[in-house]
């Protein structure tokens, strides 16, 4: 009966040991490469720190092209940190594989163990009690007979309660390897994105040398241009919204303090808030700021505030380059609120589109009208705002396709962050 318990198998054989120095060199792997992480994450912040200085200067050429150089240098360093944690999550992966795989083999060991004790049990349990008693040589051996019988009823249970608990541990691991292969994909998007969004600046550098010719003198000509398309729309469209008429009942959305939306980037850092402000006096022609403005460099991955359906999206820049909101986003929401995106690079998101709440649906940009990069939010009574095609005058025979509401659709974003 003692050589019945020897089938009992223990994990420490040469599959094990090679599995765990597998996983110890996947270990280094991923902290060798988080050290490369946080050194991208480092001259990220740089770059970004040097933009924000350059947008509080004055607009020259040579201010403009020295933003879209560190722009692109930012988002290649960006691209890098990408597939750096394509790399971390690739291990992540292979490692969580490997305990998967490991705890089936410990798995299977202890079924095997289970299944021999099983059987012997049964084997036991099969002789009568006076067989085994007149089997035994003597009432020493007899006893010995019992007592392996309780050390294998002992070892049975010891080991069910073991494929117990690493059943639940692979189950644990299970998940881990879904969520892994989950962030994987996202970071592939994501880089995809990246690459769009440095296209779409080095397209941008190269436009405006043509423009100017690399001269000042043109440069400041082509900024007197753009503001005076800017006032001329923002006045039709000013004209427009104040012959909309909309009955709003206040208890179709939610009182202001009540918070119901998230900020729609990370990094938050508000650079004109709504309403009259002593900015929006200066540069719109009412006077007012309908909406939040946030620093946001180029390629800045922007988050739906909450779930919603896309009600819409468009690039006024395809009626009147550098008038209006250039690309943006505008989304309706279950608790009666909508919100608009605008100035977007890169438009991830399209009409009719469930979204989550931080789900991204663009990265920033400066498209429109902006004297910078920069992500524009507004908030409407989900109720009061509707797309429209309005004729512009600024661009003669262009029409714009934009988000439009009455005065009192518009809502302080503070009053829902």
């Amino acid at each position: 009966m003692l050589a019945v318990l020897s089938v009992l198998l223990f994990w420490n054989g040469p599959t094990v040991t090679a599995q765990t120095s597998r996983v110890d060199e996947l270990k280094q792997s991923i902290s060798d490469n988080q050290s490369e992480i946080e050194r991208l994450e480092a001259e990220i912040a740089d770059y970004k720190m040097r933009l924000n200085n350059l947008g509080t200067q004055k607009k020259t050429l040579q201010n403009a092209i020295q933003t879209l150089d560190l722009t692109r240098a930012k988002l290649s360093k960006d691209i890098e940190l990408t597939q750096a944690k394509i790399v971390r999550t690739n291990s992540n992966i292979a490692q969580v594989s490997g305990n998967i795989s490991q705890k089936n083999f410990q798995i299977e060991k202890n079924k095997t163990a289970v299944g021999n004790t099983l059987k012997q049990i049964n084997e036991m349990d099969s002789v009568g009690l006076l067989e085994i008693t007149l089997g035994s040589e003597s009432l020493s051996d007899f006893l010995m007979e019992i007592d392996d019988l309780a050390r294998l009823q002992a070892s049975l249970s010891e080991n069910i309660k073991s494929l117990v608990r690493l059943t639940s541990e692979l189950n644990e691991q299970k998940t881990a390897y879904q969520k892994n292969q989950q962030e994987l994909l996202a970071l592939k998007s994501q880089l995809a994105d990246q690459k769009a969004v440095a296209d779409s600046q080095r397209r941008q550098q190269s436009t405006l040398l043509t423009q100017t010719k690399s001269k000042e003198s043109n440069f400041a000509k082509l900024l007197t241009e753009k503001e005076a398309r800017k006032k001329l729309a923002e006045s039709e469209i000013a004209n427009f919204e104040a012959q909309l008429k909309a009955e709003i009942d206040r208890r179709s959305f939610p009182p202001p303090g009540t918070k119901v939306l998230a900020y729609p980037l990370d990094d938050v850092f508000v650079t004109q808030k709504f309403g009259r402000t002593v900015d929006s006096v200066r540069l719109y022609v009412s006077g007012t700021h309908n909406g939040m403005d946030f620093r946001a460099t180029p390629g800045t991955p922007i988050k739906a505030s909450a779930a919603g359906t896309v009600v819409g999206t468009g690039d006024t820049d395809l009626a009147c380059r550098g008038a209006s909101y250039g690309k943006w986003v505008l989304i309706r929401h279950q608790n009666g609120l909508s919100t608009l995106y605008a100035h977007l690079d890169l438009i991830k998101a399209s009409k009719g589109q469930q979204v989550s709440a931080g789900e991204i649906i663009g990265y920033s940009g400066s498209t429109g009208y902006a004297t910078g990069p920069h992500l524009h939010f507004t908030v409407y009574v989900a109720s009061a705002v509707e797309i429209v095609n309005l004729p512009s005058k600024s661009c003669p025979g262009a029409v714009f396709n934009m988000p439009v509401a009455p005065s009192q659709g518009y809502l302080d974003p503070l009053d829902y962050l």
